[in-house]
């Protein structure tokens, strides 16, 4: 996205030179002429078949709220934890509707690059407050009062976690690095095939906050067979919502549900 956007910046620059403004000719561009073998041939059609097949087994949609940041910020939440928590709730109730248990963990990256070298963190956003206010949204017997508080408890630890998580302070990159760190023909400790390890690295909804000036939509696919990718946008009057699946393993969209 960054990329895109700063070379559409730079195209419509009044500086940028589009190739008339040299003073020097400008040689005629020769095409070349490349010899592919027929092997090279074969690969590069199994490629593209591998390619096809991959984009057809894709079920991408987008949805669009009427509301953005700014009408998050005017409630004191983080526009990031709302739409975090709005994954959530919609990813429970589909499950529930298909009689389905969550089976893994949500992912969020988290910026490190204030660190030499740094790239990303995870940010865990299931935790009990998370939860909590899931369940109460779909239950009866809770008050409005009761879950908007809940609501707040849930975005005000999101924020803890993703502020720990950009500062270097969470988990996943951490035991990342002590697990490169075994070299051949060392034993693996057992916390890597503990299942509860296991689980909580298969990441059922792979999510992230975007921006870009110039495009309203970007997305990605999912890093699990049975998961979601979830791309969101909040910086604009309206969010940004691409979800995408694999169709083998889910004949309806989260959004649709």
């Amino acid at each position: 996205a960054r990329m895109c956007d700063d070379i559409l910046d730079a195209i419509a620059s009044p500086s940028f030179d589009h190739g008339t403004a040299s003073t020097s000719p400008i040689s005629t561009p020769e095409p070349l002429v490349w010899h592919v073998s027929y092997a090279t041939a074969r690969a590069i059609a199994s490629a593209k078949q591998a390619a096809a097949e991959l984009t057809d087994s894709q079920t991408l949609n987008m949805l669009m709220t009427p509301y953005g940041k700014r009408a998050i910020k005017t409630f004191g939440m983080s526009p990031d934890s709302w739409a975090q928590m709005l994954v959530q709730l919609a990813y429970r109730r589909l499950l529930t509707k298909h009689g389905k248990e969550r089976t893994g963990g949500t992912y969020e990256a988290a910026s490190t690059r204030r660190y030499y070298k740094g790239r990303t963190e995870a940010i865990r956003v299931v935790t009990d407050e998370s939860d909590a206010w899931v369940r109460a949204m779909d239950d009866p017997d809770v008050n409005d009062d009761t879950k908007r508080q809940l609501l707040r408890d849930a975005a005000k630890r999101h924020v803890q976690l993703a502020k720990e998580a950009g500062s270097g302070l969470g988990v996943d990159r951490h035991l990342l690095g002590l697990r490169k760190l075994i070299k051949d023909g060392e034993q693996q400790p057992a916390l890597y095939s503990d299942p509860l390890f296991t689980r909580s690295n298969n990441w059922v909804l792979s999510t992230s906050a975007i921006f870009s000036k110039h495009f309203d939509a970007y997305g990605w696919g999912e890093v699990v067979p049975d998961g979601f990718g979830v791309a969101y946008m909040t910086g604009f009057d309206g969010k940004h919502f691409c979800v995408s699946v694999t169709q083998s393993k889910h004949h309806l969209m989260l959004l649709s549900s």
